[in-house]
């Protein structure tokens, strides 16, 4: 049954959202009566991005199974009883890629700090209600990230992180890289398959701001499958008003040239926000012995980091172990380890080196500057604030036993959940430059 309703002030606010998926017009409709049955749309791999900022525009991905797509109902309010669903009709970005038909929604002038609940309607069904929220626009207000990459090829543990994620509800994950092992088709769908298991009990999904790994077997699979903003898929996403600057880096091309160009525009443009914290496949100093060190990053990306002081944090991935460094600086002396020295006051921590899922590697290459590495399963939990950085590194395999957290208690970490911090504590805390 359809009919059509009066456009209320508030129907016209909500058809802003739809600016990108229907640029020529839009219609209101009205879905009635469709309550809830074991009857779904044939779509599945429903994510979230966060290409640009994240206060005002997100982008919704999924694989269209069957059916005609019809539109997506998006509101604030979650229905409750008998659904009425307003769908903008179609003119949307679509692509075949990886076996799979995958539909792009990009969403503009949304609110920030705002929950948004949507469906997907199509010719068979419409889809579960699931939700995402923007952040906060205000640089005042505490933000919180999960951090890690490399989920390759062992789906038990990559989907321990997975549910992991679904209970702990923080603004994003910033997934670093290697979501394949060998960038098939077949690996593809069994990774979004796995993915899901992010979606929490109440249908929240949480956003991904998302880097390429040498695993991607080129800058194609990271533009149709995640809508990445740049062919050479570098870019930045901000966060909190000018709390945060995310730069995602690609460790897979050249470092110099229009990259180190994109780096030194991006850095600049965010120099009094907060922080800026880039993030980036490759570590440009391994933990593992044979892991090849990255010179072309130590020369053309830190010099840029540490000019701006705004740059205490890097993350990186890669290896398949777990480390953590002291805040440090590069330096060419006889006294400097690998090209650094440890400073606190101007230092920058290195953290990560990915254990998503993928096999683990001995951490065997610890600096003089390393304050804690080991091979264990884990990713890094991490607040931020105006103050101060607080990253906490979760082994997150217990994930069954841990109580979904609501998104206003993210903040309180629940007391089970394990943190790794072999000799250093559990708790790195990263303050300003002085």
């Amino acid at each position: 049954m359809v009919s059509v309703k009066k456009t209320s002030n508030r129907d016209i606010e909500l058809l802003k959202v739809f600016k990108n998926c229907n640029p020529k017009w839009f219609t209101t409709l009205a879905l009635v009566a469709l309550i809830n049955t074991l009857a779904q749309s044939k779509t599945e791999f429903v994510r979230i991005v966060f290409n640009t900022n994240a206060s005002y525009e997100a982008t919704i991905i999924w694989n269209q199974l069957s059916g005609s797509f019809k539109g997506i109902w998006i509101d604030t309010i979650k229905p409750d009883g008998e659904l009425e669903l307003q769908a903008n009709q179609k003119n949307f970005i679509e692509n075949h890629y990886k076996g799979m038909h995958n539909h792009i929604c990009r969403l503009t002038r949304l609110k920030a700090k705002t929950k948004y609940y949507f469906a997907l309607i199509d010719s068979d069904d419409q889809s579960t209600i699931y939700y995402f929220s923007t952040v906060s626009d205000q640089s005042e207000d505490k933000l919180a990230f999960i951090a890690g990459g490399d989920s390759r090829s062992l789906r038990e543990y990559r989907t321990k992180a997975n549910k992991m994620v679904s209970k702990l509800k923080v603004d994003a994950v910033l997934f670093n890289g290697d979501f394949t092992a060998i960038d098939t088709e077949k690996q593809w769908k069994e990774w979004f398959k796995d993915w899901e298991s992010c979606i929490s009990g109440d249908g929240r999904i949480t956003p991904m701001v998302v880097t390429r790994g040498n695993h991607e077997l080129g800058n194609k699979v990271m533009i149709r499958l995640f809508d990445v903003p740049s062919r050479r898929v570098f870019y930045s996403t901000t966060f909190g008003g000018t709390l945060l600057n995310i730069i995602s880096l690609n460790s897979e091309i050249l470092k110099f040239g229009a990259q180190k160009l994109f780096l030194k525009r991006t850095l600049k443009k965010h120099k009094d926000y907060y922080w800026q914290i880039p993030q980036y496949h490759r570590p440009v100093r391994a933990h593992v012995k044979w892991k090849k060190e990255m010179q072309t990053q130590y020369k053309n990306f830190v010099p840029e980091f540490e000019k701006f002081k705004n740059v205490r944090l890097c993350l990186e991935n890669d290896s398949h172990t777990c480390k953590i460094t002291w805040p440090i600086i590069s330096d060419k002396s006889d006294d400097a380890d690998e090209g650094f020295i440890r400073n606190d006051n101007k230092g920058i921590v290195y953290a990560g080196e990915g254990c998503w899922g993928a096999p683990l590697r001995m951490a065997d290459d610890l600096k003089s500057w390393t304050r804690d590495a080991e091979a264990v399963n884990q990713f890094n939990l991490i607040f931020v604030s105006q103050e101060k950085i607080e990253l906490r590194t979760v082994l997150y395999e217990n994930a069954e036993e841990i109580i979904e957290v609501r998104e206003d208690s993210r903040f309180e970490i629940p007391s089970n959940l394990k943190l790794w911090g072999p000799t250093n504590g559990t708790l790195v805390e990263i303050y300003p430059r002085r």
